[in-house]
């Protein structure tokens, strides 16, 4: 099974694998790290490589982090390259969503990591809604 490592700052991440939890249940091969207040990057990146190598059970590591561009990302993007060193999969996706983890986590049994890709990416696209314009006419009774 392709193993899920959730990165965030903060407490996002662990958040997020909670919720899951509360709608799926238990998550199997699932992960945060956590990037904390003035922790080290480097023993923050040294977190995230061992909790891929911890992950990936040869099937591949999809990493999802919160922000594109951010520490969490910069650390993601490098452990994939040295993982790739030593030969493990790894994906990493920015911009980390609930609908996404969902969709992702219930299809990845029977998925390939390249199709988890584009799975992931479409569900967390699909989960944002155009924003709802309520009428000011319009009271809880209606809902």
């Amino acid at each position: 099974m392709i193993g899920m490592l959730l990165i965030s700052h903060g407490g996002m991440a662990e958040g997020m694998l909670d919720s899951m939890e509360l709608i799926m249940g238990s998550c199997e091969q699932m992960h945060t790290v956590s990037l904390c207040a003035g922790e080290d990057f480097e023993s923050f990146r040294t977190k995230v490589m061992d909790a891929i190598r911890l992950l990936d059970s040869g099937d591949g590591v999809l990493v999802f982090v919160d922000l594109y561009g951010a520490s969490p990302f910069n650390a993601a993007v490098y452990a994939a390259a040295r993982m790739a060193q030593e030969g493990r999969n790894v994906r990493v996706l920015a911009g980390m969503n609930l609908a996404m983890l969902l969709e992702t986590a219930a299809m990845r049994i029977s998925s390939s990591l390249q199709e988890l890709v584009a799975i992931a990416g479409a569900a967390g696209r699909d989960g944002i809604s155009e924003p709802v314009v309520v009428k000011e006419e319009e009271n809880e009774e209606d809902y």
